[in-house]
């Protein structure tokens, strides 16, 4: 402890690995309307839900087995994330967005994160660590990032800054054979200890191997530091020790399987579920954001009834299944003091077209990125509903197929509702300011 102590002061891809089957398209006949929230017409639903899946790619699935999921949201996860550092025993892979070292908080959970990643460098565990640096928001997570990287290359961690133009905004953490760890939480004081967020442990080897390859194309793509060695990346295709999840304590849940769906795959994944949902939707988010154009290259124009963009198609699968009988219900952060025009807009289309919108509770930020369709699915992970997190974005989140899990979630989301209150645009100028100037991010 004392010599972990002393070194604490001092591009898109199409993932096409593992078992594959093909997406499932939805019921024949799922009932899409049109994309502009217009009268039904099927010849264009048909022609716009067909263009939006060609120009989702890829076309396949990936469907793994799990040996059970553990959700671990809001303040459960730091303490579950520290005891799985502290119990690695042969290698610890990190993907962070946003990760800070406070140096006027000595005891802030971060903090210690930081000096047990050291703690398990020094007792032999392979640690490596990929960073977002990039060129998105800059001013709220370089500064922090960088003081944390260079802490953590310092002590002889590995790491890689992610692509400059890209934003790297996936959490995910990969514990020997066996773990991984996919949430909203960023490394950070509000995220761990103040907002809803949600997050699963999920016991799979073949998730864990999956991440682990998507880790490797982050590590590619990205810039290592120093210290990187030139063959550090095959230590990622070596055998592990699995970690028991009975040894960190943790309460599994059955399920049926566990598929992972960052950057490009999201999209279909989700969009299919919406499909086939039978029952209820339930959507909770930190930022929906519907752009009113397609990103296009220069040259390039859009298609006869192209979609403005991913965004756009799965609130209109919210609209359409909502007119179909199913209970739907989107909960929006709408935190005291933060200005998001995108979500009032998102809120207020939603709205008019028969779907319930909510807003948490006004003094806590809801960066959870939550979907609970059905009885019997779950999406939990980093992806917000923003045209760039899903198109262009690296991301990672899972689609869980477990009852048990769900039910978790669906428990969780009552919870949010107890403080919750329909959406409404608020005039800004009513708050009164809430950031002291020393306050934690």
């Amino acid at each position: 402890m004392g010599k972990a102590n002393s070194m604490v002061r001092g591009r898109k891809n199409h993932l096409g690995f593992g078992k594959l089957r093909q997406l499932d398209r939805g019921a024949p006949d799922a009932k899409t309307g049109d994309w502009r929230g217009g009268r039904a017409r099927k010849w264009v639903g048909t022609f716009v839900v067909a263009l939006a899946i060609a120009l989702a790619t890829p076309s396949v699935s990936h469907s793994l087995p799990a040996r059970g999921v553990t959700p671990v949201n809001n303040r459960e996860y730091i303490s579950v994330v520290r005891e799985l550092v502290r119990n690695a025993q042969k290698n610890l892979y990190l993907m962070l967005y946003q990760a800070r070292y406070y140096e006027e908080y000595p005891d802030t959970e971060t903090n210690h994160l930081l000096r047990e990643l050291i703690e398990a460098k020094l007792r032999g565990v392979d640690v490596k660590i990929v960073i977002d640096t990039g060129d998105w928001n800059p001013s709220n997570k370089n500064e922090y990032n960088l003081d944390f990287v260079d802490r953590m290359t310092t002590a002889g961690i590995e790491v890689w800054e992610d692509s400059t133009t890209e934003v790297s905004h996936e959490k995910v953490m990969l514990v020997d054979d066996n773990i991984t760890v996919v949430s909203s939480h960023n490394w950070t004081y509000y995220s761990i200890a103040k907002n809803n967020e949600v997050a699963v442990v999920v016991d799979s080897k073949p998730l864990n191997h999956f991440f682990r390859e998507y880790f490797r194309q982050r590590c590619q793509d990205g810039r290592p530091r120093h210290n990187v060695g030139e063959h550090s990346l095959e230590s990622l295709g070596k055998p592990s020790p699995e970690l028991a999840p009975s040894k960190v304590r943790l309460r599994t849940y059955p399920v049926v399987d566990v598929e992972p769906i960052p950057n490009r795959l999201f999209f279909p994944a989700v969009h299919t579920a919406f499909l086939n949902a039978k029952q209820s939707i339930t959507v909770v988010q930190r930022s929906l954001n519907m752009p009113d154009r397609p990103r296009l290259k220069p040259g390039e124009s859009a298609l006869p009834g192209q979609p403005a963009s991913e965004v756009n198609v799965l609130v209109e699968d919210l609209i359409s299944a909502h007119k179909r009988g199913l209970k739907v219900r989107v909960i929006l952060d709408q935190t005291e003091g933060f200005t998001d025009s995108a979500n009032d807009a998102a809120a207020q289309y939603l709205r008019e077209n028969g779907v319930e919108v909510l807003r948490e509770d006004l003094a806590t930020q809801t960066h959870a990125k939550l979907v609970v369709i059905d009885d019997d699915k779950v999406v939990v992970g980093s992806t917000n509903w923003t045209q760039p997190a899903l198109e262009d974005g690296n991301e990672a989140s899972v689609l869980i197929t477990s009852r048990e899990v769900n039910k978790v979630y669906q428990d969780y989301v009552h919870a949010l509702l107890q403080n919750a209150a329909p959406y409404q645009t608020v005039k800004r100028d009513i708050w009164a300011p809430t950031t002291a100037p020393n306050q934690r991010k």
